[in-house]
């Protein structure tokens, strides 16, 4: 493009705009959890991604919410490239499914059935890094949410969109009902849709501080802080058991 140029905007909300704004204000809960009984150092030490095991137990505390697995989205950052800013890696996939639903809606035991443990260590490795390389792919430009809304600023006013568009498949990976991002200041992250959860994190080396946000009417906030660490320690059970039954090197 040339003889390109900055354009300036000039706004002044109206009384109509600033009351909803001040409506969906107090309609906002928000809660901040601290989890304090590990961080960034076990689980490098325990050889997994530390974001995508982060992120696998939202899958599972946010499915065991909702009742089922729910579109989801985890701001990445292109900034590698000359005025990049973010693209979205897509949390469900195959892997994850087969991780939460192994896992399943409620906690099992796990110290006696060695053969369910392990199956479960298993799927939690696959996809932890299934994750990690969904990840990297979005952050080197190679995702695909932002080339889709690439091609839908294309079409004209009168035009109607693709039919991949209007696919109601489609449609509902796009309904982002769990929103997340890592954040270096613990602030507010907000729910993108009406119906969903935001989540921010911060991972520290021995704790992780979580910000949850959600709709007033629906009281999630608390009760998905709860679920959020109970897949936590959940998973860490998991990585302990495993590796008590590892055989230590003679070496």
């Amino acid at each position: 493009m040339t003889n390109a140029s900055h354009i300036y905007w000039h706004f002044q909300m109206k009384i109509p705009a600033r009351r909803r704004f001040t409506t969906l204000v107090k309609d906002q809960d928000m809660s901040i959890e601290l989890f304090r009984k590990y961080g960034s150092s076990y689980i490098k030490d325990a050889g997994f991604p530390t974001d995508s095991l982060i992120q696998l137990a939202i899958q599972l505390a946010t499915t065991r919410l909702f009742g089922k697995q729910v579109a989801t989205y985890e701001s990445s950052q292109v900034r590698r490239y000359l005025h990049g800013r973010t693209e979205t890696t897509r949390l469900v996939s195959s892997a994850s499914h087969e991780f939460v639903e192994r896992m399943g809606l409620h906690p099992e035991p796990s110290d006696t059935d060695v053969e369910g443990r392990n199956e479960k260590i298993a799927l939690l490795n696959k996809a932890a890094w299934a994750h990690s390389r969904y990840l990297m792919a979005a952050s080197s430009g190679y995702g695909c949410d932002r080339h889709f809304f690439g091609l839908s600023m294309l079409l004209n006013d009168d035009e109607n969109p693709p039919a991949l568009y209007r696919d109601p498949v489609f449609q509902r990976s796009k309904h982002w009902r769990v929103s997340t991002s890592t954040l270096p200041v613990l602030l507010g992250f907000g729910c993108v849709v009406d119906d969903g959860v935001g989540i921010g994190y911060e991972i520290g080396p021995d704790d992780i501080f979580f910000s949850i946000s959600s709709r007033e009417k629906y009281a999630w906030t608390d009760k998905l802080g709860h679920l959020i660490e109970e897949a936590l320690l959940e998973i860490r059970m998991l990585i302990d058991l495993d590796s008590s039954q590892t055989p230590k090197s003679k070496l």
